[in-house]
């Protein structure tokens, strides 16, 4: 096998990966399952990514926290300032 040969041989399977490469069909193809497979990644990373989430959270006792919070800040307001000019604006709409 002389050297043109082997050159021929090279230009003939380049040209094969170029059609390849340009064929619309199996361009679409390949983007279509890369796709697939895209979307399918994110769908389970978010599903293993919130399990964990919940998972973690659901060992802690939010609860009792947040109605301490909230126990607080309700002992915290004023109520008589609140309360008081609704009832006055009662009265004089009576």
């Amino acid at each position: 096998m002389d050297q043109n040969q082997e050159i021929l041989l090279e230009l003939q399977k380049i040209n094969k990966k170029i059609d390849d490469y340009t064929n619309p069909f199996k361009i679409s193809w390949s983007n279509f399952l890369a796709g697939i497979f895209r979307s399918l990644g994110t769908l389970f990373g978010t599903l293993i990514i919130a399990s964990a989430l919940v998972y973690v959270f659901s060992q802690f006792n939010f609860t009792s926290s947040v109605s301490k919070w909230i126990e607080t800040t309700m002992s915290q307001i004023n109520w008589t300032k609140v309360v008081a000019p609704q009832t006055q604006i009662i009265q004089e709409n009576q």
